[in-house]
């Protein structure tokens, strides 16, 4: 829900000052930015806190022998905000680095 109001609210911000087609390629290049940030956030939770991708296992058997363990806190929601935090620090990060 706030992902949607962030994008409509921007996207209002922007159309009121530009015209309609750049208003719609930029609300299309944002609802896919949105969106990827999404979908990675989903696969990072899914693939530590399950050890699957759509249902299929990813971390191998021996792992599991060796005494791996789901870490069942990144099915819960925080794990969101601390997985989009680490994304965000990962960003800032590269993009300073390139800067030196």
């Amino acid at each position: 829900i706030i992902t949607n109001c962030i994008i409509l609210g921007r996207a209002e911000g922007f159309a009121l000052s530009n015209p309609p087609h750049l208003a719609l390629i930029d609300g299309l290049g944002n609802g896919v930015g949105y969106g990827s940030v999404l979908l990675s956030v989903a696969f990072i939770r899914e693939l530590f806190g399950s050890g699957s991708i759509f249902g299929f296992s990813v971390i191998p058997e021996s792992a599991y022998a060796a005494g791996y363990e789901d870490m069942g806190i990144m099915m819960l929601a925080p794990a969101a905000f601390i997985i989009i935090g680490l994304m965000a620090w990962l960003q800032k990060y590269l993009a300073n680095s390139r800067k030196s």
